[in-house]
């Protein structure tokens, strides 16, 4: 299962993405929810851009260059992670119903699953991996 959830949480939650705007459950007139979701966006788009020329994978397996320290890297590990779920959490509140609630609380449950997977590969591949984790929360700036 961890296998399943290394290769393709990434390509289901952008997918999810999809089917949540096709249901119009993505977009919503209130104010603070597109305040939401654009700095959820804005994380993805700001991490994604600190990457610059290093090669990105959309798998969870690092990639080949330097751990990366700088842009929202300094402060979270997992920006792109923080993004995708504030991003999912402001339109689950936006759009309360079953299906996206459902939705939710299964991307809130793959994403903690695939962070883990994903520092252990880290862990083997860069030695300062741990002195890095140390210094910096998973997701939330100053928390966790």
């Amino acid at each position: 299962m961890s296998r399943f959830v290394l290769s393709y949480a990434g390509p289901f939650m952008a997918l999810l993405l999809v089917v949540l705007g096709l249901t119009g459950n993505l977009f919503s007139s209130d104010p603070l929810i597109i305040a939401g979701q654009c700095a959820g966006l804005a994380l993805i788009v700001w991490a994604r851009i600190a990457f610059g020329r290093q090669k990105f994978n959309i798998s969870a397996r690092p990639a080949d260059g330097p751990l990366l320290r700088k842009g929202p890297y300094r402060v979270i590990r997992h920006p792109m992670y923080a993004g995708a779920s504030l991003l999912l959490i402001v339109t689950v509140i936006g759009h309360l119903n079953m299906f996206t609630a459902a939705m939710g609380i299964l991307v809130l449950i793959i994403i903690p699953w695939r962070i883990h997977i994903e520092e252990e590969l880290l862990k083997s591949t860069y030695a300062d991996y741990a002195g890095y984790a140390s210094k910096t929360k998973r997701l939330i700036p100053f928390l966790y």
